[in-house]
């Protein structure tokens, strides 16, 4: 399975969204959920053998008035798995950082995660690590973006 479409194809799709987009078909849509709905079904492995030209064709079938909802019900449900995956290891991080003598834990573990969600960016297991040590190395008080820029 490709992980990314080549650069030639991704030129030709930019100009089909900017088009759709200027439409306005469906509230909430962007040109990041419109071209991530496209690229994730381009991407699968059931079309990985599309030739540019018909990669574009799919496209602009996928992307019809009539299909538009569809691709992006299909494209939020994977996006939401990946969120709830994404928050249940974070939480697991938390839970196996967080010393099970410490008072009122579920509190803490509660708090970090809170904490947690206010650095977006860090994404990485290592990052989480470090700034679940610097809170609990802070008595158990959250992490300023200052704090944590110093950490890094």
């Amino acid at each position: 399975m490709l992980e990314k479409l080549p650069q030639p194809l991704r030129q030709r799709l930019v100009q089909l969204f900017k088009e759709i987009l200027a439409y306005q078909w469906v509230d909430s849509l962007t040109f990041n959920r419109l071209s991530g709905a496209v690229y994730h079904e381009l991407l699968s492995s059931a079309n990985v053998h599309l030739t540019e030209d018909q990669a574009v064709d799919l496209a602009v079938n996928l992307t019809r008035k009539e299909r538009i909802g569809e691709l992006l019900a299909r494209y939020d449900a994977t996006v939401q798995k990946r969120e709830e995956q994404a928050s249940r290891q974070v939480l697991g991080i938390v839970k196996n950082m967080i010393p099970a003598t410490t008072p009122d834990r579920e509190q803490v573990i509660q708090n970090t995660v809170a904490m947690l969600k206010k650095f977006p960016l860090v994404r990485s297991i290592t990052g989480i690590r470090e700034l679940v040590q610097a809170r609990i190395d802070n008595d158990n008080r959250d992490v300023s973006e200052d704090d944590y820029m110093f950490l890094t």
